[in-house]
């Protein structure tokens, strides 16, 4: 989500034990490869240390695969006042790659034939809430996946931000989210640009909920964590997270301090509800654009069919297109209260990398990521430079 300075300080809760439990199936902070020679594997311990400490952030944690091997690691800490090292396993809000895993949910009804991609939202949503949505019955469940519904973001809205520090403790629901937009005019018609705006990952909870009578949270469990075996992943406020997560930071009150915003912050809504690790990132991103076991190779192209973003890049259902010098990248970023995110998986290279940082005042998680691809795969494609996107885009 796009978060203004109380945002950052005021969505997502936290479980107990946030910055102090161990994952259970946390790797060793030190990293680990497998087949990646010992100068790689130092160079990516080194690359992700010179961030942190470059960048200015706590702590970050990476995971890195290719064809050469596979790495992960941490550099950091997980929390500033009791410095806390962080732990390779450790998990993280992950922000906007929610979307990814939303709409991958939505393509896996797709192809059981419960819904359509054409079908109007009016169709699924409840009367009263079609009945104010704009454009509701030419809006398609398409057009809400690629952010060219011309629905406004909810946190747009005058009243968002007042009403939500108003109730720091309140565990908001889509239904309640949605009515931020009523008194939003629309940013276009249906289908004609590209406007990313969290509310279309809103009404698309709605109905997921609507399709399958059960909530977001279980449909996720159900169908990707679970299958998947991502056991270090889950819906924030929504189920139980044992052990908790690392501890995010921002400068709440605009006095050029970082806050810890942590335990200030509820959500777990569809546009960036999402706990999980480096690993179970790149395990889910693999599933789904490398092996076919989260939606049909046939699907998958659909999902990847790129309505242009004006910044040189492309935006699917749920996904991403940045160019490389390695060929398209598929992903996405996300950025909520205290934490910075980024998965990118590179089709051609079969490459896939995950940063994930605790702090979203500061640092640049692309970054990160561009230049341990830029030492795995420079030795196979022989580039000798650092490469950087045309332009980070952080979808939030």
């Amino acid at each position: 989500m796009k978060l203004t300075r109380i945002m950052a300080a005021m969505l997502i809760g936290v479980g107990v034990g946030v910055g102090f439990c161990k994952p259970a199936n946390a790797p060793p902070l030190a990293g680990n490869a497998d087949a990646m020679n010992q100068e790689t594997v130092s160079g990516l311990q080194e690359v992700l240390k010179n961030a942190v400490r470059s960048q200015g952030i706590p702590g970050a944690a990476m995971y890195v695969e290719t064809p050469q091997g596979k790495w992960i690691g941490a550099a950091g800490v997980r929390n500033l006042l009791w410095k806390q090292p962080m732990q390779a396993g450790d998990r993280f809000r992950i922000g906007s790659i929610t979307k990814t895993f939303v709409a991958a949910l939505v393509l896996q009804l797709y192809e059981e034939k419960r819904l359509d991609l054409d079908d109007p939202i009016s169709k699924w949503l409840p009367a009263d809430i079609a009945a104010i949505v704009p454009n509701s019955e030419e809006i398609t469940i398409q057009q809400l996946l690629n952010h060219t519904s011309g629905l406004p973001d909810y946190i747009d809205s005058d009243d968002f931000y007042p009403d939500y520090e108003a109730e720091p403790e309140h565990q908001w629901t889509a239904e309640e989210v949605i009515t931020y937009i009523y008194a939003l005019e629309p940013l276009s018609e249906p289908g004609e640009e590209f406007y990313y705006a969290n509310t279309n990952y809103i009404v698309l909870e709605l109905i997921l909920q609507a399709v399958t009578g059960k909530s977001l949270a279980a449909q996720l469990r159900q169908r990707i964590f679970e299958p998947l075996g991502l056991n270090d992943t889950f819906t924030e406020e929504k189920e139980p997270i044992p052990g908790g997560f690392v501890s995010g930071y921002d400068d709440w009150d605009g006095d050029g301090k970082r806050d810890d915003v942590t335990k200030l912050e509820k959500w777990g809504l569809g546009d960036g509800g999402i706990i999980s690790t480096a690993q179970d990132l790149a395990t889910f991103a693999r599933a789904l654009f490398a092996e076919a076991k989260v939606i049909k190779t046939k699907t998958l192209a659909q999902m990847l069919d790129f309505f242009p973003d004006d910044e040189g890049g492309g935006y699917g259902l749920g996904v991403t297109l940045t160019e490389t010098d390695w060929g398209e990248a598929w992903g996405h970023t996300g950025k909520t209260g205290g934490f910075l995110s980024t998965m990118i998986y590179i089709p051609a290279q079969n490459a896939t990398v995950v940063v994930l940082s605790n702090a979203a005042d500061k640092g640049d998680p692309d970054a990160i990521a561009y230049e341990a691809l830029e030492l795995v795969l420079g030795e196979v494609s022989d580039r000798k430079h650092i490469y950087r996107p045309k332009k980070i885009r952080v979808y939030s």
